[in-house]
């Protein structure tokens, strides 16, 4: 069977030039691992970048317990998880557990984070673990806060969702005291809200570094534009890409341009929702593509860097 390069050698001028198009597509589409700056050449004012790995800052992987956090399962287990990636691009990622995310009982939780050291170490070098706990176990969720940290080498805490189970308020003593051991123990919280939410975080926490995910809610599109002007007015905090908003044309553009390009994270919100339509939208954007190799990944690793040291 002859290569793209081979049969192209044999087609018209007109063909090749086609073929060539093509393929500087799916590259941009995220076909593979790497992405770069320099293909099809980089706009006016923009620096070269060597190929560079998609850094995603919002996984959600399957429990060992089965539970896959999909409406209907089809990535069953952390290896087909990880193969799905490979499918869209997403080479390096930020994960915790679903059952974790589920868990009713400390128990539940402190084993959906063990899956999830297991699983890192399995593809070492690729993922990073991030810790979840539950308010309405303080004493159990600050020792494992401090375990997952100290013994499991964690320094991300979430994504942080409220709603899903025994729900509580954000504004409550014992989340308070969450967060005062994020601080003390330099780790990055990443957190679900609604408008509100957000404000009310914004305001009582500015020692904490904060990532909201989603630049949307599920209310109305004014909404989205409050958060994004809420972030951009507090520099301890970032903003992933996940969830409702992204696919609004002009949403993106607008967060560049009210929060600036550093505080943007690409985040998909894989198990859940697919990485592709996200990398989609960026690798499509009204946006230079220095901008955009800091969203898919240099932001991040800019951000983990601050917590890793």
């Amino acid at each position: 069977m002859k290569s793209v390069t081979d049969h192209a050698s044999t087609t018209s001028p007109a063909r090749r030039q086609f073929m060539r198009q093509g393929l500087v597509l799916a590259a941009g589409l995220g076909f593979g691992n790497t992405l770069s700056a320099t293909s099809g050449g980089s706009p006016a004012g923009t620096a070269a970048h060597e190929p560079m790995t998609v850094f995603d800052s919002h996984l959600h992987c399957p429990g060992d317990d089965g539970d896959s956090g999909q409406w209907y399962p089809v990535t069953k287990t952390f290896d087909d998880f990880v193969a799905y990636l490979d499918r869209t691009g997403v080479g390096r990622g930020v994960v915790n557990s679903v059952r974790a995310l589920n868990a009713k009982t400390p128990a539940g939780f402190i084993a959906g984070n063990r899956d999830v050291a297991r699983h890192i170490e399995k593809y070492k070098g690729r993922f990073l673990g991030a810790c979840q706990v539950h308010p309405a176990f303080p004493q159990e969720s600050a020792r494992e806060l401090e375990d997952c940290r100290k013994q499991l080498g964690f320094v991300w805490v979430g994504e942080i969702c409220n709603y899903i189970v025994n729900p509580y308020e954000y504004t409550s003593k014992n989340f308070a005291l969450l967060v005062e051991q994020i601080v003390k123990l330099n780790m990055v919280l990443h957190v679900h809200t609604e408008l509100d939410e957000m404000q009310y975080l914004i305001r009582t926490f500015p020692q904490a570094t904060i990532v909201f995910a989603h630049f949307g809610d599920s209310h109305e599109e004014e909404n989205i534009f409050k958060r994004i002007d809420a972030v951009a007015a507090a520099k301890n905090c970032y903003l992933d890409t996940s969830g409702y908003g992204h696919d609004r044309m002009g949403v993106l553009e607008y967060a560049v341009k009210s929060i600036g390009p550093d505080r943007i994270l690409f985040g998909s919100d894989f198990t859940v929702n697919d990485p592709s339509t996200v990398l989609a939208r960026i690798h499509c954007a009204f946006l230079t593509e220095e901008q955009k190799l800091k969203i898919l990944s240099e932001n991040l690793q800019a951000l983990l860097k601050k917590f890793t040291v």
